[in-house]
């Protein structure tokens, strides 16, 4: 018999569209609920929202990378509640980011720019455009010394991009006016990393203290990787999962979704991420990382067969707005703490117990 006639219209037919109700007096929780119950990407935004609060409630280990343009655009103090507030545990970020954030944490303004700006005119007086925002160019010359004094102060020898985001955030804090993300990291000892550093001013910076000084800032990148696969290793061997939350793609989404196939290091086999929400534009089609999805993922072994996934085909800024309005928020005392010990390593605490990755998994 045909397979055909064995199926019944009513196993489809099972949840009815609600008919979106505009309601100027909505919330903004309550206007995700009612798209929730609608069709398309307004009910993936919905289900997303949903995903990553369920990930905060079963105390999942969550990595969450960044890319694009959000600081200068605005979101900063967005990005710096998802430290704050427990959401997520390891960020993964540009390293353009983080200069727009240590420019706006000693006072620099982003502007309201224009699409249409004549872009010679705004380089013959030093402003730079994203695509609708400006910045003063002269923001980087009055953030240089500040740099040059920090680096001065860094250890003669390698280190990873978290330690070195780690001691930023504590020199920024002490010179800065505002609040940021890496002042947010450095507060509550989020592990922050940076894989493409130097394609940045923040790299470039480095660069020129290097000419002027002599003085060599090295990267120790490797030791970034050994880190947050350790991060996913202790977390399956203490009995948690890890989870992904992802905006946009390029280096860092890579970062963190190999965090898990990166346990053959230490001679283990992951579970891969248990779960992952990801806001993004990009094609699938063109084969690159930033478009694939989170099912291609599982090809790679970065994700578990069965994960559970929300992908919303939508700009990152926004989600990131509607993210950080929208989460719950998690007790201190229910995540990993870390201690970015004076050597270099990186120290997990978990439940009361303390495990420096480095010695434990031999890296």
């Amino acid at each position: 018999m045909d397979r055909l006639t064995l199926v019944d219209n009513k196993d489809f037919l099972v949840t009815p569209i609600v008919r979106f109700a505009p309601d100027p007096a909505a919330s903004l929780r309550s206007f995700i609920d009612a798209l929730g119950r609608t069709g398309g990407q307004p009910r993936k935004l919905s289900a997303a929202i949903d995903l990553w609060n369920a990930m905060i409630e079963r105390n999942r280990v969550i990595f969450c990378s960044i890319a694009g343009a959000p600081v200068p655009l605005g979101f900063g103090p967005a990005i710096a509640s998802f430290i704050e507030q427990r959401r997520i545990d390891v960020l993964d970020i540009t390293g353009a980011q983080l200069t727009h954030d240590m420019l706006e944490i000693i006072g620099s303004i982003h502007y309201q720019g224009r699409v249409n700006a004549d872009d010679a005119a705004l380089a013959s007086v030093d402003v730079n455009r994203f695509w609708d925002t400006f910045g003063d160019e002269s923001d980087y010359r009055r953030v240089e010394p500040m740099v040059f004094e920090f680096a001065r102060t860094l250890p003669d020898r390698a280190m990873t991009t978290r330690e070195y985001i780690y001691r930023m955030g504590g020199y920024f804090k002490s010179i800065g006016s505002q609040n940021g993300i890496l002042i947010a990291a450095h507060d509550h000892r989020t592990p922050v990393y940076c894989p493409a550093i130097g394609d940045s001013v923040l790299g470039m910076d480095l660069g020129y203290f290097r000419a002027e000084e002599g003085k060599r800032v090295v990267f120790d990148v490797v030791q970034d990787v050994c880190e947050m696969t350790a991060i996913v290793l202790l977390a399956e061997e203490l009995g948690l999962r890890t989870a992904t939350t992802i905006f946009g793609g390029g280096a860092p989404r890579n970062h963190i979704q190999q965090s898990q196939i990166g346990v053959y290091m230490f001679s283990a086999k992951g579970k891969g991420h248990a779960e992952a929400v990801r806001f993004s534009i990009e094609p699938a089609e063109t084969g690159g990382l930033s478009g694939s999805t989170i099912s291609e993922g599982i090809s790679w072994k970065k994700f578990d067969p069965k994960v559970e996934a929300a992908e919303v085909f939508l700009d990152s800024n926004l989600s990131i707005a509607i993210a950080s309005s929208l989460l719950g928020t998690r007790d201190a005392a229910r995540c990993f703490d870390f201690a970015h010990e004076d050597d270099g390593t990186l120290t997990a605490i978990y439940a009361g117990k303390r495990y420096n990755l480095s010695e434990k998994y031999h890296f």
